[in-house]
Order: C-alpha cells, then structure tokens, then sequence
C-alpha cells in the first residue's frame, strides 16, 4: 500500500519545482513574453496536484484525505483507522 503521507510530500516537491520553474523563467525573459519554461513549470504544478487528488487518499476506506500543509496525518478523519 501506498502511503498518503508519502504521496503528499512527493506532490508538494513537485509543485515547488514548478513554481520554482515559473520563476526562473520570468526571472530570464522577464513577464512580456511567454517563455517554455514557464509553461512546463506550470504543467508540472497542476500534474503534481493531480498526482495528489489521486494518491492522497486513506488505504482503509479509499476515500481523500486533505492536500494542504505537511504535517501528515495520523488517523483517518474518516474512518479512524491509523495510517502508516
């Protein structure tokens, strides 16, 4: 079984690296025109926050737990079950 905490970390690093992308980007051709790599930090952004939408989900009941912060989480809020 997949860890959802796992998967969450994996989604944060993502989407930083993405916006980190976006970044560097305006940062080399400034915000008038639309650089590539803009365009593939954001593309990584949104696939890493549907890599979360997908995975971050408890092992018991299959249902999703919450995508924000990095505290992971102990328990289900759904079914009470621990997670790993």
């Amino acid at each position: 079984m997949r860890n959802p905490n796992h998967c969450r970390y994996i989604m944060l690093i993502f989407i930083m690296l993405g916006l980190m992308l976006s970044g560097i980007s305006g940062l080399i051709s400034g915000v008038e025109t639309l650089h590539p790599l803009f365009i593939i930090g954001i593309f990584i952004s949104f696939g890493a926050i549907i890599f979360g939408v997908l995975t971050i989900r408890c092992p018991i009941c299959h249902r999703q737990l919450h995508l924000k912060g990095i505290t992971p989480d102990d328990f289900c809020p759904f079914c009470g079950e621990k997670l790993k």
